[in-house]
């Protein structure tokens, strides 16, 4: 038996000030922040028409400027040496963002959310609330998310995933859960559809709203080598495996989760969309159900041995999970880190170079399948991909593919949209409502 702990967002920003973590969640400001000394200040601070106050307590600072929250922004200094800037009023999402003290990058070490990455501290977080399936609802019962660690033989590391759990879950109930596996992207970690992607909220809100079943949503590592996405062209082949024989086993010993491919989903973004095609594609023994969001099939396996392998670096202004591109320039338009409602990372709207597969990769992961094989099992195959996201040449690709195959599938193709966390929201509230019916 693994240890099980309730999820709790961590505080890396909170050592530059040697000070406790603020309570509350953004916009509650509670406890101490903001700097050394002094009363507490509330950061951020959200007001009824979508405007965001920051506030940081810097007395040296001579200059503080915050990116992040639409355009950026100067603070001003008062007498007590706490800078404050308003935002104009931003659209109901989620963004994250930084300041800047005196050429220095600092997260708000009054507000305790933060979205993740793999290996870093992650960016300060909030959520403007609206009529979005992701923001918060006070009156909506929560469900719990709990972390779970373990050895990965397969990887030969120590890695975590983190399972979400409806409320009123019922470990004894007589009908087990169905189980959806929600994969992140490259730069991403497993903790990042929750701190980043509102994950959790959105099941709680579709659910209770009568608009998904109940189901049990696992948030795996994504990585199939040690060390993130450095390495090997067999990177995604060791994710599956990992997924397969490894965490699958244990949320099936731990959870009353269903055990046949009718009750199993798998989607993810980008790097997940690749591993979520291969893994259910190459297994159709174990999912009924498979999503891919702006799906970076260039990592599938042998498709970057040419550049070293998916943790290679990535072409001239490529946007998104897989690292910025050209758009991530500020300014560069709304999939840039900053931009209103540009959350994920790079690629702003327009034309994007498009990233292309060798002709026989394809049939090198997939040669195997057939429309006999596929289409009586599959229940959901769904590709959906911005069309201002250079994955789309990718993604436009397989589809072709399949279609030469007799392989059915559902596509999507959403104008002038780039690789960025606004649209893989509304992908996953679009496949959750649709999965187990």
């Amino acid at each position: 038996m693994f240890k099980k702990i309730v999820f709790v967002l961590t505080l890396a920003a909170m050592a530059a000030f040697g000070q406790p973590p603020a309570g509350g969640r953004g916009g509650s400001g509670g406890g101490r922040g903001g700097g050394f000394g002094g009363p507490a200040i509330k950061s951020p601070e959200i007001s009824a028409d979508g405007k965001v106050t920051v506030r940081l307590r810097a007395p040296n600072a001579k200059e503080v400027f915050v990116t992040g929250l639409g355009a950026r922004l100067a603070l001003e200094k008062n007498e007590q040496g706490v800078w404050t800037a308003t935002s104009e009023v931003l659209k109901p999402e989620v963004y994250m963002y930084q300041f800047a003290v005196d050429g220095t990058t600092m997260n708000d070490p009054s507000n305790p959310n933060l979205g993740t990455s793999y290996g870093s501290g992650g960016r300060s977080v909030l959520t403007v609330p609206g009529p979005v399936a992701w923001a918060p609802v006070s009156s909506v019962a929560k469900g719990t998310v709990s972390r779970h660690s373990y050895h990965s033989d397969v990887v030969g590391d120590d890695r975590e995933f983190y399972v979400y759990t409806p409320a009123g879950y019922d470990p004894k109930r007589k009908e087990a859960y169905p189980v959806f596996y929600v994969l992140h992207g490259l730069g991403d970690d497993a903790q990042s559809w929750l701190t980043q992607g509102n994950a959790n909220v959105i099941m709680d809100n579709l659910i209770a709203q009568g608009k998904a079943k109940p189901m049990i949503m696992v948030n795996p590592l994504g990585y199939g080598t040690a060390g993130g996405g450095q390495g090997t062209t067999d990177m995604i082949v060791h994710f599956a495996d990992a997924l397969l024989n490894e965490v699958m086993p244990r949320v099936e010993k731990e959870y009353n989760v269903a055990k046949d491919r009718e009750h199993r989903a798998i989607g993810g973004l980008s790097m997940g969309g690749a591993e979520a095609t291969f893994t259910g594609l190459n297994h159709l023994d174990k999912f009924a159900w498979i999503g891919s969001f702006s799906g970076a099939y260039v990592m599938w396996p042998g498709a970057n041995a040419s550049r070293g392998g998916p943790g290679g670096p990535p072409p001239a202004g490529f946007s998104g999970g897989m690292g910025r591109g050209a758009g991530a320039a500020a300014g560069a338009g709304p999939g840039v880190p900053g931009a209103a409602g540009g959350s994920g990372r790079g690629g702003g709207r327009g034309a994007a170079p498009q990233q292309m597969l060798a002709a026989d990769i394809i049939d090198k992961n997939f040669g195997t399948l057939t429309a006999a094989k596929v289409n009586p099992q599959v229940k959901m195959l769904w590709i959906v991909c911005g069309t201002a996201d250079s994955l789309i040449g990718v993604n436009r690709q397989f589809k072709e593919w399949l279609k030469g195959k007799g392989i059915k599938f559902t596509e999507s193709e959403v104008p002038d949209m780039a690789h960025v966390w606004p649209l893989w929201r509304q992908n996953l509230t679009d496949m959750a409502q649709q999965v187990f019916k």
